[in-house]
């Protein structure tokens, strides 16, 4: 179990650099090609099943338009093997997207968790659910 538990772990933060990164084509091969996402606390798109495209377009339009930058922090991960090909897993976060406003700048900063379900597909783990739980949030200017 623990090398399924590395593997998965090891995966939540290659889509955690990626996405900071803004390298959205690599993105594409981490998710089922339809996946059910619930990232309403940021995009304010309404929980549901999408696209692997319509999920990086939200993200890219996100990291990209609204802020100039964004940086997670994870924290711990927990794994549970759920089936034979079917792994769900959580990982504490804190996000920092950062923004500017006339000649200040500031950072939204979130805390909460990502959940995730793992589907084994053609025999890769890829994510088929992804959920995110906000427990507080916070902008503030940069260095505040």
């Amino acid at each position: 179990m623990s090398q399924i538990t590395n593997h998965i772990g090891e995966l939540i933060e290659q889509v955690t650099t990626y996405r900071d990164q803004g390298q959205w084509q690599k993105l594409e091969k981490y998710f089922t090609e339809t996946a059910f996402i619930d990232d309403e606390a940021l995009t304010k798109q309404k929980p549901s099943s999408r696209t692997v495209q319509a999920v990086l377009y939200a993200w890219r339009h996100l990291v990209r338009d609204l802020y100039y930058g964004a940086r997670h922090t994870l924290g711990a991960i927990r794994v549970e093997r759920t089936g034979r090909k079917e792994v769900e897993a959580e990982s504490d976060m804190v996000a920092r997207y950062y923004t500017a406003r006339g000649s200040r700048r500031y950072v939204l900063k979130v805390k909460g968790a990502y959940s995730y379900t793992f589907k084994k597909v053609a025999g890769r783990w890829k994510i088929s659910d992804m959920r995110l739980v906000v427990k507080n949030r916070s902008f503030k200017p940069v260095g505040a």
